[in-house]
């Protein structure tokens, strides 16, 4: 079926919400209706009808939520392929009703009068766990299967809805292509601002599914109403592409614990009257839409022509390159010269003398930038950017404060950002953040509202959007030891795809993990700035061995620490070993990054004089 040519012949309607509808017509204690697709079938085939019966020509398959999560609570299903076959048998289910659905409306008032109704495949996004590393592939196995699943039945418009980026969705997409000739059409969902949850603007997506050539159409539903939705469409440039309009209807009312919203049928039509206006070709309508407005909706904008587009729109900011012109620090790096910069860690109470003390100590000894961790191992430190802040000022020295994403929602990430920027800062290190530590999480929450990649995505975004004349350069983090290098390199990637600059790696240690970073090297075009911290005792170097993730070791290296050492002939040996790591580095890393132990500032000190003395 050539989807292309139905979608730009004519506007066309599609039905409105399903979950708050279902909620309006079965009760609040109804449950998720994706549950209803084997144990009440008639529930959902009803709605089904009654949006075509209302005059739409588009409708979403209950498969929404057809998720391991929703579906496997319940169950007895406990390994993987029992839970990816119960979405499977799910999503078949949800298929079968709506084509009954379709066939019974036929049947009732005649095949030649009811018109072609097509049917979407609806996929919407995989609950996923925050922080979560390295499930990414049974994550894109889940929505493989739920594609599968329509595929299998016949559906050849597969609809991705609500998502907040492409990140899964091109993945499973380039499957789909492999295996189907369906038009694939996304949904995202942004705020009255144009931006996803994920920071990602309206403008990227549309730009990142076109460049793709993966995607057929790109749409807008839920999280806004249609007024907003209508604004914000105007701003971008839809150029030549397949656009559907969604909105909900509104913005719904807390009523005794419940989102309550209005009856506003009338309004919403105006405002998707205007949508159409815009050549938007698809228009429907999520929560808070029913049946009464999808009628509205098609005797006003139903099968009339497309409107033209507008070629561009003065608001709409034509792409640039992004320009570090004013960064010191990213110029030197790309010009060849090895960088030095050192991390200290916030103090855990308010005095910061001993910190201050400290970076004194490294921009003296020839530290080009000092980093500030963002509470790391989950244990509460001071502000990891105004710590920057404050250096900065102090001292005149480059800083660069580290922002993991397991403390702050969408909004307080952008407003710390904002306050970063509005201080100087233009230099930032992204991580997703270790998890809270077990014995915590009962009363303390990590956020994770972004992930490293999402985060750099939004910044990629406001460098474009607000920062072009002095953009904000930002790196990520390496873990080299990670067992799937190949996979580590892919995150990279990613996260050089996202706008990343460098990447910092953790302490190395042994032979086997510099080589591990020459065939990093070797895999991926970008500057890797390699960790080095020096040890300041046996204990100290037995901690690191036994305890902390991700870190090696070698017993050669212990070794040369005694129990019975004083703190000076331990520390001597620990600036030994890191200016005889440094030297292997040398014709591998594009700079050096000093973790300061216990704020001893001084051996980092000593270890750049031993450098310099080998030049």
């Amino acid at each position: 079926m050539d989807f292309h040519s139905i979608f730009t012949s004519r506007c066309l309607v599609t039905d409105g919400a399903m979950g708050t509808y279902y909620r309006e017509k079965y009760g609040e204690g109804a449950g998720v209706p994706e549950l209803d697709n084997l144990k009440a079938p008639d529930r959902i085939r009803k709605i089904h009808r009654e949006y075509i019966e209302a005059g739409a020509v588009i409708i979403r398959t209950n498969s929404f939520a057809s998720n391991i999560q929703t579906l496997c609570r319940d169950t007895s299903a406990r390994t993987r392929e029992e839970q990816l076959s119960v979405v499977y048998e799910n999503v078949s289910a949800a298929c079968r009703i709506a084509r009954s659905a379709v066939e019974e409306q036929a049947q009732k008032q005649g095949k030649d009068s009811v018109g072609e109704i097509y049917i979407a495949g609806d996929i919407g996004p995989v609950p996923e766990q925050g922080g979560s590393a390295g499930n990414d592939e049974m994550i894109i196995e889940e929505y493989k299967t739920m594609a599968k699943a329509h595929l299998d039945a016949g559906i050849r418009l597969i609809w991705f809805e609500t998502f907040s980026d492409l990140e899964w969705i091109l993945p499973v997409a380039e499957w789909i292509r492999s295996v189907s000739d369906a038009f694939i059409m996304t949904g995202f969902s942004v705020n009255m601002f144009g931006y996803t949850k994920n920071g990602v603007s309206m403008g990227e997506l549309l730009r990142t599914a076109k460049e793709s050539r993966l995607i057929d159409g790109v749409g807008f539903n839920c999280g806004i109403g249609p007024s907003h939705l209508s604004r914000l469409l105007k701003r971008q440039n839809l150029g030549d592409m397949i656009v559907y309009a969604a909105p909900n209807a509104g913005y719904a009312d807390r009523i005794e614990n419940r989102m309550v919203y209005r009856d506003n049928s009338a309004y919403f039509c105006r405002a998707m009257e205007e949508i159409a206006d815009l050549g938007v070709t698809i228009i429907g309508g999520c929560c808070g839409t029913n049946p009464a407005y999808i009628e509205k909706l098609a005797k006003a904008v139903g099968h009339r022509p497309p409107a033209k587009r507008l070629s561009d729109s003065p608001e709409q900011r034509a792409e640039s390159e992004i320009r570090y012109d004013n960064n010191l620090f990213i110029r030197k790096l790309y010009s060849g010269e090895k960088v030095v910069i050192a991390e200290l860690d916030p103090p855990f109470d308010g005095n910061d003398r001993k910190m201050a003390d400290a970076a004194a100590i490294l921009k003296d000894a020839g530290v080009e930038m000092i980093t500030f961790s963002d509470s790391p191992m989950g244990k509460m430190r001071a502000s990891s950017v105004l710590s920057a802040v404050k250096i900065s000022n102090q001292l005149q020295i480059e800083t660069m404060p580290h922002m993991a994403c397991r403390d702050r929602n969408v909004i307080g990430t952008g407003s710390e950002i904002l306050g970063a920027y509005m201080n100087g800062i233009r230099n930032f290190l992204f991580v997703t953040g270790d998890p809270v530590p077990a014995g915590d999480r009962g009363n303390i929450t990590s956020v994770y509202d972004y992930h490293s990649v999402t985060l750099m995505n939004y910044v990629r975004q406001m460098n474009r959007e607000h920062f072009s004349e002095d953009p904000i350069a930002y790196g990520g983090a390496l873990n080299y030891g990670r067992a799937n290098i190949d996979a580590e390199i892919r995150r990279m990637q990613k996260k050089c795809e996202a706008g990343a600059s460098f990447f910092l790696t953790q302490p190395i240690y042994s032979d086997e993990d510099l080589e591990r970073i020459r065939y990093i090297k070797s895999r991926i075009d970008t500057k890797i700035i390699c960790g080095i911290m020096p040890l300041v005792s046996y204990r100290n170097a037995v901690f690191m061995k036994n305890e902390i993730t991700g870190i090696n070791v070698p017993d050669e290296i212990i070794a040369q620490y005694d129990k019975d050492m004083s703190r000076e002939e331990a520390q001597a040996v620990g600036v030994r070993i890191a200016a005889e790591i440094a030297e292997k580095l040398g014709e591998i890393a594009d700079g050096y990054y000093f973790m300061v132990p216990f704020n001893r500032a001084g051996m980092i000190a000593e270890i750049l004089e031993r450098m310099s003395d080998r030049k």
